[in-house]
């Protein structure tokens, strides 16, 4: 039994960790179990028992496997709606679905083992304490899931402080990357505390006290940062957008092109409310037309569109776009896309955005070029083609704002429609990054674009979160995007097919009337009770970049060097070395 015990450590660490996300238990409740974040405060101690448990591990084998079961316990815990979801958007069987998320926790558990080997070996090497290893190791392995296979970052530990302002506010220098490792640091110091107490050893006062002063710090930090940009925001120019959600069921989008009149009835009316309202933009979720468009299309503006001419507001819509061409045997074969089109009040195309970075098994197969039988695997899908460029999409304001009913800024303390605020259009054409869906969770693709030119004033992230069904992924895909305004200063404007819409503030706070109604269930059928949505908000358009958008992951990548140039110094001629000199500079210190 005390064999299992660090194991046991380990994964009671995981599963508390796993609390620290946004969580909805299965069969249990469709909402977010705590929307208010409290449960954050769990990442701060969840990982001590694997720390405790790590650090009497006898060897970097042991330490791995210690990793995997507290990584294999996170994981299962944090993206168990991944089976699902390859069910409902990818056409999986649920045996494959099911075998498919075994397969992708092991993998994401793989680098909880590696960097519980990697810091096991290092510590014991060169002599260094846990809470100085831990935190470059866990950011190295941590960026490595970023780009590893196509990458899928999901539930970084960073994440977990999503909903804690004043300690978000860090991603706006070092990235997520940076609240990961004060978190992990954190954790090991406190683990370091622990077994000094119990081996009755001197505690680790410095390391206790520079830690705490650092939180400290990032703490006033961020409080002072939310103040800062909250103010800014409300002095910028703003825009009135409307975000509708059209609640339509994963099964009757799955064959849209039957249920066109049910589906635009679902998105033109609020559209046109949000027009008669004042609006400058309304936007549409990802993928939300109901029918095929040419890659090419310049106009909606006729009868089988299904569009109404608008008074003010450009549509930021989204649709399948679809391209015959000719396979290899002469086979008519389709190219398919995934875009946001900025449409004009007059139905024009001004310009069209194309998804970055696809969705593995639910828009294109992986490997299918050297594994051709993989393809087999989803019969059903037709793969996308990604987009090759980042384009910032533009359109021109009215010259006053249409009268309408006031709307209360989206920003504290910032004027309303109506109110004394400088005419919309003394601020040029406003310019949007549609970060379409997965997009968002690649914070090296919000870089890109706020390094772009033109230079983006607004964030779009258009989703359909139909296909997580009733679990945790919509909150923690919002948990994420509300990092990507951070890190960016910008406001993130959030449509959904179905599940939770909501327009982000700079700051990363939600603004007032988040329309979090849940996701629908794909196997039920439309509820006529459950219409679409339409959230309201004065948005504010700012520019100039975050430290993190100007040097981008550079606090990653210099952990992941640090941490490398440590594992090289583990080799035994150097690991003597680093050990004698250590000791020289503790003597000379004395």
């Amino acid at each position: 039994m005390t064999r299992l015990v660090p194991y046991l450590l380990a994964i009671a660490s995981g599963l508390a960790l796993a609390l620290a996300l946004p969580l909805v238990v299965p069969f249990l409740s469709i909402r977010e179990v705590d929307p208010a974040g409290r449960l954050e405060l769990l990442a701060w101690v969840a990982l001590v028992p694997a720390f405790v448990a790590l650090r009497r591990a006898r060897g970097a084998w042991q330490a791995a496997r210690l990793g995997l079961a507290g990584g294999l316990a996170y994981f299962f815990a944090a993206i168990y709606w991944v089976s699902h979801a390859m069910t409902a958007f990818g056409g999986l069987s649920l045996a494959f679905s099911v075998f498919a998320l075994s397969l992708l926790v092991l993998y994401m558990a793989a680098h909880w083992a590696a960097a519980f080997a990697v810091a096991q070996r290092i510590r014991a090497r060169l002599g260094w304490p846990a809470w100085a290893v831990l935190p470059p190791v866990w950011v190295a392995f941590e960026l490595s899931r970023n780009y590893l296979f196509s990458g899928f970052p999901w539930a970084n530990v960073g994440y977990t402080q999503a909903r804690t302002p004043v300690v978000a506010q860090l991603a706006a220098a070092t990235g997520v990357y940076g609240i990961a490792a004060l978190v992990v640091l954190v954790n090991a110091v406190l683990a370091e505390a622990l077994e000094a107490r119990r081996e009755r050893r001197p505690l680790p006062r410095r390391a206790l006290a520079g830690t705490a002063a650092l939180v400290a710090a990032v703490v006033a930090g961020g409080a002072l940062r939310v103040r800062a940009v909250r103010a800014e925001a409300a002095a910028a120019p703003s825009i009135t957008v409307g975000v509708v959600q059209p609640n339509v069921d994963q099964s009757v989008k799955n064959a849209a092109r039957n249920h066109r009149a049910q589906i635009l009835a679902r998105l033109v009316p609020p559209t046109l409310e949000a027009d008669r309202a004042g609006a400058d933009l309304v936007a549409w979720p990802e993928a939300a037309y109901p029918l095929y468009v040419a890659p090419d299309v310049r106009s909606f503006a006729t009868p089988a569109a299904g569009l109404p001419p608008l008074e003010r507001a450009h549509v930021l819509l989204g649709a399948t776009t679809v391209e015959w061409t000719r396979g290899a045997n002469g086979e008519r074969v389709p190219r398919v896309g995934n875009a946001q089109f900025m449409v004009s009040p007059g139905r024009q195309v001004l310009g069209k955005y194309l998804k970055h970075h696809l969705v593995p098994f639910g828009e294109y197969v992986p490997l299918q070029r050297w594994l051709p039988f993989v393809g087999h695997l989803v019969p059903s899908l037709a793969p996308a083609e990604p987009g090759r460029e980042l384009t910032v999409l533009e359109f021109p304001l009215a010259a006053a704002p249409a009268a309408g009913p006031a709307l209360a800024s989206a920003v504290p303390g910032a004027p309303a429609v109506g109110d004394d605020a400088p005419p919309p259009a003394a601020a040029g054409p406003v310019r949007v990054a549609p970060m379409i869906c997965y997009d968002a969770i690649f914070p090296e693709i919000n870089v890109a674009f706020a390094r772009g030119e033109p230079e983006p004033e607004l964030l779009v992230n258009p989703t359909n979160d139909a296909w997580y069904g009733y679990s945790s992924g919509p909150y923690q895909f919002l948990a994420i995007v509300r990092m990507r305004a951070v890190e960016a200063r910008r406001a993130v404007v959030r449509p959904a097919y179905a599940g939770v819409s909501a327009v982000i503030l700079p700051t990363g706070e939600l603004a007032p009337g988040a329309l979090d109604v849940g996701p629908v269930d794909p196997d039920l059928a439309p509820d006529p009770q459950e219409p679409a949505r339409l959230l309201l908000a004065r948005v504010p358009r700012l520019r100039g970049r975050t430290l993190y958008t100007t040097v981008g992951d550079l606090f990653a990548w210099a952990s992941a060097l640090v941490a490398a140039a440590a594992l090289a110094a583990t080799h035994p001629a150097l690991a003597r070395r680093v050990r004698r000199e250590g000791r020289d500079g503790r003597s000379a210190a004395a």
